[in-house]
């Protein structure tokens, strides 16, 4: 038997030498026609093991890769055994631009010797619904108008891909909608680290705790897992075609990972799939660009409105009815509902003449419920009465607008009438006090009025009294001159102070500072929320002030054109958005996501500085 056995495995021996003289081939391939966006497997596929290395990719994206399998098949015919074993190196490119590319040779270094694929040429068209093998799915990115996915899609499916879906595509510039970030898996998957948030450009944002329901959907006749990982409030601050960009994430999905062949006449059996094994790789995913069509609040905005959009209910209250002179009372104005809350603007007060009215503060208060934005911003007005009298205070109008109605809507304060009492303080004899009017001493002129003197006045020569020295007499015309120049100087200084404008764009670094200095303040006393508060106010009403904008009309896409039409550097515009949004974020984030407020503080002085440079 030994004898019979030692012929076949010398025959096996020679074989297997015969073969080892062969040279190793190694070919490339990827699919002819691909899409802009759509992911593709770029394989190399060779007869032995060795060191790959690609070439230059160009306007093709890598993914994923290289992941290596090895398999080998033996099989007897006629008595004689034909062996072949191939190793394939697949990558996942995206294609990013239209066109036709090659990608030339790849390079293969097996020994001391170097082998060279073929080259692979894919034509790349426009972004289109459906997507081939290993690409995005149809529609992986799109948002259907009503919020879910289609239950049927043609062609082959992605086993993950990610989407955009918003509540509404269509929606008034300052009105609400929710949008969520939802993954489809068919395999057991995760992500590769904690993803962040969707920048999303263009809207005012609120993030909200996503639906831990995971949920079955049938879509291009295979069946996803489907769950909300991501899900934000939305408030668009601009009109037109705002799109939602592409938004990338890294997920872990599992692999097949083929045995590596051990040259056995067995390896037909354990080349089974049942045989092979996993592992887990990183794979980035891709959203595709979701279009939300935002539509400018319709012409006819009545008195009162300071930009908001939603369902709100007005009061009013004033802290007391009867004061004394120099003391201060408070009116409150609350506006609740739901709506763009933290985005209104304050509304207009007609105070008594002779009142002084000091800065104006808000208190926000909302919660996210139901997937938007309810509570409160109340506005206390600090007023300080100057003169005694009755004074009233006209009814303040508060104007919105109703989504949901398609009009705008009023609401109306109530009069409010309060008493201001002399204080003790204020005890000038014969003062008269005309409620609402300015206030003047009159004066007692009864004991003014004296008898002529009747006895010679002495008279001395002018040479030597004051009168006659010559450098008195040059007082005159100096003071003629003076006189003139101040009336000069006065009229200028109401001339300029008269141009509203030019007086806000005088005062905006030192209403920042102002605001930059309670920021200090709330930073160093551990209030984070009121720093951030702050911040964002400094930075609001400079460029304002700066660039003449009402408050009611501020939003980043008209700062944003503002400051390029007067060639403000690129570099300093994308600070303003990000220091912008590092205050917004961090007023509504968890304490462990909230920014350095120390560093947050140096680049808002930074950046006021380095606008009025520019401006």
């Amino acid at each position: 038997m030994k004898l019979k056995f030692f012929p076949s495995v010398t025959l096996i021996l020679l074989f297997s030498m015969a073969l080892g003289g062969q040279d190793p081939v190694f070919t490339a391939s990827a699919p002819a026609v691909v899409n802009v966006g759509e992911q593709f497997q770029y394989v190399v596929e060779g007869s032995e093991q060795g060191s790959l290395t690609l070439p230059p990719l160009g306007d093709f994206q890598l993914l994923a890769g290289p992941f290596s399998s090895y398999s080998s098949q033996s099989q007897w015919i006629n008595g004689k055994m034909t062996m072949k074993t191939t190793v394939t190196y697949t990558h996942v490119l995206r294609a990013t631009v239209k066109g036709t590319f090659t990608i030339p040779p790849a390079t293969v270094k097996v020994g001391r010797k170097e082998y060279r694929t073929n080259e692979v040429q894919i034509t790349v068209n426009e972004a289109a619904g459906g997507a081939g093998p290993g690409g995005t799915p149809p529609g992986g990115g799109q948002a259907a108008p009503s919020g879910t996915a289609p239950d049927n899609q043609p062609g082959e499916t992605s086993p993950v891909f990610l989407r955009v879906i918003p509540s509404k595509t269509e929606v008034y510039v300052g009105e609400q909608f929710v949008s969520g970030l939802k993954v489809f898996t068919r395999v057991n998957t995760r992500p590769a680290s904690s993803s962040r948030d969707i920048p999303y450009e263009g809207f005012y944002r609120v993030s909200v705790d996503p639906d831990a329901t995971a949920q079955r959907q049938v879509i291009g006749g295979q069946q996803y897992l489907t769950q909300v990982i991501q899900r934000h409030i939305l408030i668009p601050q601009k009109t037109g075609e705002v799109v939602v960009a592409p938004y990338e994430s890294e997920w872990m999905i599992p692999q097949r990972v083929q045995r590596r062949s051990q040259g056995s006449i067995f390896d037909d059996f354990f080349d089974d799939p049942f045989f092979d094994s996993y592992q887990e790789v990183p794979v980035k995913l891709f959203t595709d660009p979701v279009t939300i069509h935002v539509k400018p609040l319709p012409p006819g905005a009545p008195e009162g409105f300071t930009g908001g959009v939603g369902s709100f209910t007005l009061e009013a209250s004033l802290s007391a009815e009867e004061i004394e002179v120099n003391e201060a009372l408070s009116l409150r104005i609350t506006v609740r509902g739901t709506g763009n809350l933290p985005l209104l603007g304050e509304p207009d007060v007609n105070l008594p003449p002779d009142h002084d009215l000091y800065e104006v503060t808000r208190s926000v208060n909302t919660s996210t419920s139901g997937n938007r934005i309810s509570g409160s911003v109340t506005f206390e007005y600090p007023i300080v009465a100057r003169h005694a009298g009755r004074f009233r205070i006209a009814p303040v109008r508060f104007a919105w607008f109703d989504p949901a109605a398609k009009q705008y809507r009023t609401g109306t304060t109530r009069e409010f009438t309060f008493t201001v009492r002399k204080g003790e303080t204020d005890q000038s004899p014969g003062n008269v006090y005309v409620p609402g009017i300015m206030q003047e001493s009159v004066e007692d002129i009864g004991t003014d009025i004296r008898d002529i003197i009747r006895t010679p006045a002495p008279f001395r020569p002018l040479a030597g009294t004051l009168l006659g020295k010559s450098w008195f007499r040059l007082l005159y015309p100096l003071a003629l001159l003076i006189f003139v120049l101040a009336i000069i100087f006065i009229r200028i200084l109401a001339r300029r102070n008269a141009d509203l404008k030019l007086v806000r764009n005088r005062q905006a670094n030192r209403s920042a500072r102002i605001r930059l200095k309670m920021a200090d303040r709330f930073r160093k006393a551990g209030n984070r929320d009121g720093f951030y508060d702050e911040v964002g106010k400094a930075i609001w009403g400079y460029l304002g002030d700066k660039l003449n904008i009402e408050t009611s009309a501020l939003s980043r896409d008209m700062i944003l054109e503002e400051l390029g039409r007067r060639e403000v550097e690129e570099e300093i515009r994308k600070e303003f958005l990000r220091i912008l949004d590092e205050s917004e974020f961090s007023r509504f984030a968890p304490s462990s996501e909230k920014s350095d407020v120390n560093q947050l503080y140096r680049d808002a002085v930074s950046l006021i500085r380095n606008l009025e440079n520019s401006l």
